[in-house]
């Protein structure tokens, strides 16, 4: 199976999840956490908790359980870790069995789910991905900038967030609004949620109450 295969499977996967339910961790306080959290929401047997490679447990995790690796493994790193894209290859060998270069990664970037720069501890585990490069860029210049404005309280003590209508957004390769008073960005953004599964009315409220809250500093 090819990296771009296992990024796309892992994409629906992840995204499949939240649709059915909101409680999908993005972001955790230390990795002894991770094993009654990001299965919450699934019936069956906890997850277990181990390192990647080498790799210093108190800056890269993966939390597994027996199955599909597409919602059974995940990789996470801590706030103040920088090799994350070598630990995400190192994740895909281990979970997957492929052995995959970072010329492979072509088009994609390697981020954290959850912006690190809204990380109240540089400690905090936030859960990477493949994301399109375009749209996480985009995400990162204007949304993601805006949020994280230490000023807000959840940047300063929140180490454990769920994934949200943005990070789902980012995911997915959409791209973002230029802000809460961008409409055609927004019912873009809310053409692409309904194509999933979701409500219009509960996106349009989940976007404009996301997008209002982080741009109020600006």
């Amino acid at each position: 199976m090819s990296l771009h295969a296992i990024i796309a499977r892992r994409q629906r996967a992840l995204i499949a999840s939240w649709v059915r339910s909101p409680l999908v961790q993005v972001q955790v306080e230390a990795p002894s956490a991770l094993p009654g959290l990001v299965f919450i929401s699934d019936a069956g047997e906890a997850g277990m908790a181990g390192g990647v490679g080498r790799r210093d447990e108190r800056n890269v995790a993966m939390v597994t359980r027996p199955g599909d690796p597409d919602t059974q493994a995940s990789c996470w790193v801590a706030a103040r870790y920088s090799g994350y894209r070598s630990a995400y290859l190192a994740f895909i060998r281990e979970a997957y069995g492929v052995r995959a270069t970072s010329a492979e990664l072509a088009g994609f970037d390697i981020d954290h789910l959850l912006n690190r720069a809204r990380s109240p501890q540089d400690s905090s585990f936030i859960r990477i991905e493949a994301i399109p490069a375009a749209a996480n860029q985009d995400w990162g210049r204007l949304f993601e900038k805006a949020a994280s404005d230490p000023r807000f309280y959840a940047n300063q003590a929140r180490e454990r967030r769920t994934m949200s209508w943005v990070i789902c957004a980012k995911l997915a390769g959409q791209t973002p609004p230029n802000g809460p008073g961008d409409q055609a960005g927004i019912n873009r953004l809310i053409q692409y949620f309904v194509s999933i599964g979701l409500d219009a009315a509960e996106a349009r409220d989940g976007l404009n109450s996301m997008l209002s809250f982080a741009y109020k500093f600006r």
